[in-house]
């Protein structure tokens, strides 16, 4: 190692050594003379000696310290270097091992920078990916500590990745139940997977946690399937009130219809009596059809709103005139507070008229008889709002989120009238409108309120 350096050294010291070498011959032959007093001859030689000392000295202090500066220079340039930063190149013009030195120095530096850049580069593709993936994710370390999560996790658990990371799994999400997969996973080094229904904290997550391959650790995934498990509960409660829908009036038609083949078809009243209670169940199966279709048209697009300017006021003067004589049977006051100005909105007549019939007709059937119907219209510069409210009986509170969906009724026992696709059509109308529609409890605590908004 550093051969150069050695034959530069050693040339140098061997010259110093001929250097000596000659003066000695030199002052022996030119200097001493025969008889000569052998002390001064002593003393002449100990002054060549110390000045070829101090000559020797200063030449390798010489030749050290032009060495020693190289080599600073090289030191200070790697301590100062800083990956990923544009840097000065080392200069040197030296053509032994320390110009080589620096020489391997810039290259070490340069890849060093690539190889940072790359690094940066793929964290970036990956942060990007990360950010993008709907899944919460967690990289764990071998004891649970949190190493970086992306911005989904932060989302579904409500926590920052600035104040989580460093934090243990347990602390950030604040639950055993999803501890307990992560805590199997560092255990066995073998992926655990889980679904889990925090009913407490309104989730359902899916959760899967798999062991790192090159270092202690794991990787959790966590898939919210909140709104997938509502939408499946919605499917099967879908499914069991169809069924019950249909189930009611197929049931009647074939005990009517038994019960004629029996011998009851011989009598006349009997059989008139059936007929037309077979007739009205037949109207209620066909109801339901037509609503179901109207619905599906609704929702796939193919019922095309015929939009022109519309008075509001109008629509609901002529739904009351229409409902005036149910209320009037159950010995009800339907009233109307309207303005006394034409209130005008883009919309389909037949459309919004039926909508308003849909929820008028809704409050006076589920209020008692005495009560009181209320339709009231108010409007400003930026939209205008139709609200029916009624003393009945309400709404469960849980109900009013769900009271627009196909076939839901507020009522369990599914003895009330009706189909329950009055409130689901009259929803998809009104945001085919750009409006909003929506159930809260009456002013007052007593029955509910079922209001519409649409712009101006």
């Amino acid at each position: 190692m550093f051969s150069s350096i050695r034959k530069s050294l050693l040339t140098i010291v061997v010259l110093l050594v001929l250097f000596n070498a000659l003066l000695y011959i030199l002052y022996i032959l030119l200097a001493i003379e025969p008889g000569a007093f052998t002390g001064t001859v002593f003393l002449h030689l100990s002054l060549i000696a110390v000045g070829s000392l101090a000559v020797s000295s200063l030449s390798i202090v010489f030749f050290t310290r032009s060495m020693t500066t190289s080599l600073k220079s090289i030191a200070g340039f790697i301590q100062d270097l800083v990956p990923g930063q544009p840097f000065n190149k080392l200069v040197s013009t030296r053509e032994d091992e320390i110009g080589e030195l620096a020489h391997e120095t810039n290259q070490l530096a340069e890849r060093t920078n690539e190889k940072f850049h790359q690094l940066s580069s793929e964290r970036n593709r990956l942060d990007l990916v990360l950010s993008r993936i709907e899944d919460g994710i967690f990289l764990l370390d071998g004891e649970g500590i949190i190493r970086n999560i992306n911005p989904s996790a932060e989302t579904i658990f409500g926590i920052n990745k600035t104040t989580s990371v460093g934090m243990s799994f347990i602390e950030a999400v604040r639950d055993y139940e999803l501890d307990k997969p992560v805590r199997k996973c560092l255990r066995t080094k073998k992926p655990q997977q889980e679904y889990l229904d925090l009913r407490h904290r309104g989730l359902y997550l899916g959760m899967i946690a798999t062991p790192l391959a090159t270092e202690p650790g794991c990787l959790v995934l966590i898939q919210d399937l909140s709104r997938l498990n509502k939408l499946e509960m919605i499917r099967k409660d879908f499914i069991a009130n169809v069924s019950h829908e249909l189930r009611t009036p197929v049931s009647s038609i074939k005990l009517l219809s038994e019960t004629l083949e029996e011998g009851a078809l011989e009598d006349p009243g009997v059989s008139k009596k059936f007929l037309g209670q077979m007739i009205q169940e037949v109207d209620k199966l066909e109801g339901i059809v037509e609503g179901m279709t109207t619905l599906a048209k609704i929702e796939s697009g193919e019922v095309r709103l015929k939009k022109k300017p519309v008075d509001i006021v109008r629509l609901v003067e002529q739904v009351t005139k229409r409902l005036q004589g149910m209320a009037a049977e159950k010995e009800q006051a339907l009233t109307v507070v309207i303005p006394a100005e034409e209130v005008l909105v883009m919309a389909d007549a037949l459309q919004l008229e039926q909508v308003i019939f849909n929820i008028t007709h809704n409050a006076i059937k589920f209020t008692p008889p005495g009560g009181t119907v209320t339709i009231r219209v108010t409007f400003d510069e930026q939209q205008v709002v139709v609200s029916t409210s009624d003393t009945g009986f309400g709404i469960d509170p849980a109900d009013l989120a769900r009271i627009f969906e196909r076939f839901f009724k507020s009522d369990k026992s599914h003895s009330s009238q009706g189909s329950g696709l009055g409130l689901a059509i009259s929803r998809h109308i009104i945001e085919a409108h750009s409006g909003r529609i929506w159930a809260e409890p009456a002013p007052g605590g007593k029955g509910s309120r079922i209001s519409f908004s649409l712009p101006v």
